[in-house]
């Protein structure tokens, strides 16, 4: 039994957290009778970039309720774009519940007054647990499942289970949500099977064991071998249960609608994560996003262009404008005039007073938010600074009437100290162990009012107790009250609020942001961090093969633009998710060398719903001489000598984020030693796949995913082929279910396995790992 599942997440946005949407089933209006839903994923071949996966259905529009703005419709005022939709298929042999002996646990069921619930193995039917209910005593309790999908308007549906409860404790009984309740168990000490049978009036239901009247504090229940089925009554346990297949998440965009005489419908069109990523603006520099990520309360990058009079805030919270200060006559203050952090790229404001009181500072009103929030919350500053000039303020913040305050100067060896000023107190200073800071070197610092801690270029430093401060609301930069005006740079102000946390440690990593960009962590740590920066917090990685690479420290890429050079740089894979909001990244080695028993499926060639499969021979990915390089590193050429005497030059010119010198050479041999001279291989295979008795495992098949066809005919060199997905194109409609698969030859990934009759053929399999 196959059921086709479309739903949509109206009233939530593509910012709205995976686990948060209310899925609201609207299969029914799914036109699969003279159209079909259709989806695309992937890429073409191994070589080409993972597109945008998109999806395309027509919905039955009748009353309006797909239209938007209309008050009317059911889903008002939701029907929107970017609405989340996904896509599912259900197979199963009976059961439509998915773990029907509760094998992954009971957490998916949820309690309605006191009830509690957990697995146990005292009493099972089938398996090897079932779920215990304890009651409470409130009457009307009951355990309800998760939503069950699948169901057919208009036909008979039966939902049963078998019940131990004790002698002396409440009797149970079924129900079907909002639908019917069925009778409750007369055999106690025992298993009794008990059902309930309904006519479904919608495409989802939920169902519940329930206890009779008000059970005593501590009554029971044992529950398991759970099954929903089509059906007038009851028939034969079959703890299988369905299997899920997701096909495509993504969000909707747009909400046409149409009219063929009076008939109204709308043609929809999705596309999946890698469309919000596409439309991202460019990232900012890699310190920059760090300090966005820890959600500052007022942020000063301070790199605004040379012309510049003033420097913006980034937080977000509206803090105001640091505006130019004069302090008695002279001096410069010039914008994008120094050096930032070196991994940024960027230029920062260079202070030259004419002295400690004569010259210009910078000053701003932090604003109500800002100092409603540090006079609650712990307060934290960070900044980075360079000057060869002692006994300087690097930057001060104040409460309105100067009651409060905190400043951060250099004293006369150039050693960092905190003054502080709390409820017109004498002013107390605060000194660290700190070095002299006032060599002339880009430094930064990290102050943690909660942990009372200073980190100076990422090192923890001793530091004596410093006062606590409130209703802080102004900000100076480079000076403070017209004195002590800072000689040299300074960038990246930062301050926070927080009502619980140290975040003292979290901010010392800026430093790295700065200095290098995190160059050297792997490239699966790079993805992640990379995903961060646009609020896509599920990254699922798989493999091992995860290699160093160099920092991407300057802005001016998307985050989907820099993940894409770290995927190219490694050979690896990444896509979007079907199944949730979030990404997947394979690194290179899951494509080595795949076991035979882990294949998808296997289909012979009789039964392909095609008759244009071809085996191809041409130089489409013929590669036979890379020139090479990475930043900062050598340029180096590789080549085939054979492969360039028998076809002529095929080059590729590949600037690759490897750490090393070395690892260049590796990943350009890897791709000479592939496709110098490709194999022919089978690109495209169709299968109608409905009709197969493999079709739960072929709707399983992903990218990376490998599965065979055997029985070739005569003229093919093999017997079978080994083929791996690249992508796909997707055909549901009503008993049919159609895949155009993109395939590669999966032998074009194999390594050297010493002996091994596959993976050890001469000038063939024998390739070294990468």
């Amino acid at each position: 039994m196959t059921r086709l599942v479309v739903e949509a997440g109206f009233g939530s946005t593509v910012s709205t957290p995976a686990a948060s949407i209310t899925w609201t089933d609207i299969t029914q209006y799914v036109d699969i009778q003279s159209a079909k839903i259709s989806i695309t994923r992937g890429a073409s071949d191994e070589l080409s970039d993972i597109q945008p996966g998109t999806c395309s259905l027509t919905l039955d529009n009748t009353g309006g309720r797909f239209t938007p703005g209309l008050s009317s419709s059911p889903y008002y005022p939701n029907i929107k774009k970017n609405t989340p939709l996904r896509v599912r298929v259900i197979t199963t042999a009976k059961n439509l519940l998915q773990d029907p002996g509760f094998a992954t646990g009971v957490s998916d069921w949820t309690s309605s007054g006191t009830p509690t619930r957990t697995t146990s193995a005292t009493h099972v039917q089938d398996g090897t647990q079932a779920m215990l209910i304890t009651w409470g005593a409130v009457s009307g309790q009951t355990m309800t499942s998760p939503k069950i999908s699948g169901f057919q308007i208009g036909r008979r549906y039966t939902f049963s289970a078998y019940v131990w409860v004790p002698s002396g404790d409440a009797p149970v009984r079924l129900t079907v949500a909002d639908v019917t309740t069925g009778n409750q168990n007369t055999t106690f000490d025992g298993f009794e099977r008990l059902s309930v049978s309904w006519t479904a009036t919608s495409t989802t239901h939920q169902v519940r064991i329930g206890a009779i009247g008000t059970p005593a504090v501590g009554d029971q229940v044992w529950v398991d071998a759970c099954q929903v089925e089509e059906a007038s009554s009851a028939t034969a346990y079959d703890g299988t249960g369905a299997r899920d297949h997701h096909r495509f998440w993504g969000m909707v965009n747009d909400w046409p609608t149409k009219w063929s005489g009076l008939y109204s419908s709308a043609t929809i069109t999705c596309t999946d994560l890698f469309k919000r990523l596409n439309r991202l603006p460019a990232l900012r520099s890699c310190l920059t996003e760090e300090v966005l990520l820890d959600e500052p309360a007022a942020y000063y990058p301070l790199t605004e262009p040379s012309d510049s009079t003033s420097a913006g805030d980034l937080s977000g919270i509206t803090a105001g404008s640091l505006a130019i200060t004069q302090a008695g006559a002279g001096g410069t203050l010039a914008f994008a005039a120094a050096d930032g952090p070196a991994a940024t790229g960027e230029q920062i404001p260079l202070f030259t007073p004419v002295s400690a009181s004569a010259g210009k500072y910078l000053v701003a009103d932090l604003g109500a938010t800002y100092e409603a929030r540090s006079s609650t919350q712990w307060n934290h500053f960070e900044a980075w600074f360079s000057t060869t000039t002692v006994s300087r303020v690097i930057f001060a913040v104040t409460s309105t009437d100067e009651d409060n305050q905190i400043i951060f100067s250099l004293t006369a060896s150039g050693v960092l100290q905190i003054e502080c000023t709390r409820t017109n107190a004498p002013v107390t200073i605060v000194g660290t162990t700190s070095s002299n800071l006032a060599d002339g070197a880009l430094h930064h610092i990290v102050y943690d009012e909660q942990a009372q801690d200073v980190w100076v270029d990422g090192a923890l430093v001793a530091v004596g107790t410093v006062e606590l401060q409130y209703r802080l609301r102004t900000l100076h930069v480079g000076g403070f009250k017209g004195g002590r005006l800072w000689s040299g740079s300074i960038g990246h102000v930062a301050l926070y609020t927080d009502p619980t946390a140290s975040l003292g440690a979290d901010l010392a990593l800026h430093y790295t942001s700065g200095t290098t960009a995190h160059d050297g962590e792997t490239a699966d740590e790079r993805i992640q961090r990379l995903a961060s920066y646009a609020s896509v917090t599920s990254v699922t990685v798989t493999g091992t093969a995860h290699d160093p690479v160099a920092g991407q420290g300057p802005g001016g890429q998307g985050a989907l633009a820099r993940m894409k050079e770290v995927e190219q740089t490694e050979g690896a894979k990444l896509l979007a998710e079907r199944s949730s909001f979030g990404l997947a990244y394979q690194g290179r080695d899951v494509r080595y060398n795949p076991d035979p028993l882990s294949e998808a499926f296997s289909i012979a060639y009789a039964d392909l719903e095609t008759d244009s499969v071809e085996v191809r021979d041409d130089d489409q990915k013929l590669t036979n001489t890379i020139v090479a390089s990475r930043p900062g590193g050598a340029t180096q050429r590789v080549l085939n000598d054979s492969s360039r005497a028998a076809y002529g030059i095929y080059q590729q010119d590949l600037n690759l984020l490897k750490t090393s010198d070395n690892s260049v050479l590796d990943a350009a041999n890897w791709i000479i030693s592939r496709y110098a001279d490709p194999q022919p291989e089978v690109r495209e295979v169709a299968v109608e796949a409905y009709s197969m008795s493999t079709y739960a495992d072929i709707l399983n098949a992903d990218i990376s995913s490998v599965f065979s066809v055997t029985g070739m005919p005569a003229e093919a060199l093999s017997s079978s082929a080994t083929l791996t997905v690249e992508g796909y194109t997707e055909q549901i409609g009503h008993a049919q279910h159609r895949l155009q698969f993109h395939t590669s030859r999966t032998t074009t990934d194999s390594v050297w396995i010493l002996g091994d009759p596959v993976y050890s053929v001469l000038d063939s399999t024998t390739r070294l790992a990468y």
